[in-house]
């Protein structure tokens, strides 16, 4: 016989085997990609405190789950008879961390810059900064007297504080390191109960305050759908309501993030955030709501204040 089957004899068999081989090879690179994807969503979806310091360099010097005591915060830290934790006694509920003498302390979410915060404060240089969408306030302590920050100023993650230092109230000797506490939200009037008090960061999630991109836009925006209600503009941070169809709110800021776009808006007095649309390669906002991307209709868009820089 002439023809294909007089070169390469091709079987059942072999036309089997073919197949499973290039579905393996397909399976494979699926969950290659699909784990790749999930990888960096479980990255984006929960990030502490601490663990944002680490990513900027900082290393945990004092850790209160890690205290020979064994119970969290019980640390009796003692050098040459003195012992720095006796005004709260014994405890230190805190993380120490250190990158280099004068490095810039980033905060570690945003919020506001409120009462504590001083160029001597209770831990030397304190900055104290609120943020009542995730029910806290973080202390930053020891840090220099130059002082990055004022009450009343709204900072946004990333923002530097204040610098590592070694400053404090007894005006002790100490290594230069940064002083990070995590209490609930809410002014603590009594001095020994704001030094002393602190609450587990490990479970607080500050990974939602990222984001890719932002503009200062500012209009109304009519939904299509219903569309859940978040604290940031990301799909794995805490949902808090649904915003009905047809609903009518103003937003004051725009974002892209996740692939999504996303506003800012106004609910019950706080700021919130909804995602609006699919975000597509080359097709910006404004196309975005002609092309029928976005799950509602925008209206007195007002762009003048430009991008976040």
């Amino acid at each position: 016989m002439n023809g294909f089957f007089m070169v390469a004899p091709f079987t059942l068999t072999t036309l089997v085997n073919l197949i499973v081989c290039l579905l393996t090879i397909l399976v494979n690179n699926f969950l290659h990609n699909i784990f790749d994807i999930w990888s960096i969503t479980v990255r984006r979806a929960f990030m502490n405190p601490i663990e944002y310091l680490k990513r900027q360099g900082f290393r945990v010097t004092s850790d209160p789950a890690k205290y020979e005591s064994g119970v969290w915060g019980k640390r009796d830290y003692t050098v040459d008879g003195y012992n720095y934790d006796t005004y709260c006694g014994g405890y230190h509920r805190a993380y120490d961390l250190a990158k280099a003498h004068l490095a810039p302390v980033p905060a570690v979410c945003n919020g506001e810059v409120v009462a504590g915060t001083s160029r001597y404060g209770n831990f030397g240089g304190t900055v104290v900064v609120a943020n009542k969408a995730l029910g806290i306030q973080v202390i930053y302590g020891h840090l220099a007297r130059n002082l990055k920050v004022r009450i009343g100023q709204s900072i946004k993650q990333g923002d530097t504080v204040g610098l590592q230092s070694y400053t404090n109230y007894d005006n002790v000797r100490m290594a230069s390191h940064l002083h990070i506490q995590f209490q609930k939200y809410g002014y603590i009037p009594n001095e020994r109960a704001f030094v002393c008090s602190g609450i587990d960061p490990l479970q607080i999630d500050v990974g939602g305050e990222s984001y890719d991109d932002a503009w200062l836009w500012h209009g109304q925006f009519k939904t299509d759908s219903r569309i859940r209600i978040r604290h940031h503009p990301s799909a794995h941070s805490a949902t808090d309501g649904i915003l009905p169809k047809g609903a009518k709110v103003r937003f004051d800021k725009l974002f892209v993030n996740e692939g999504l776009w996303w506003i800012r808006i106004m609910i019950r007095n706080e700021l919130k955030c909804i995602a609006i649309g699919k975000r597509r390669t080359g097709i910006n906002f404004r196309m975005a709501d002609q092309t029928g991307d976005l799950w509602g209709r925008v209206s007195n868009l007002d762009t003048s204040r430009g991008k976040e820089k």
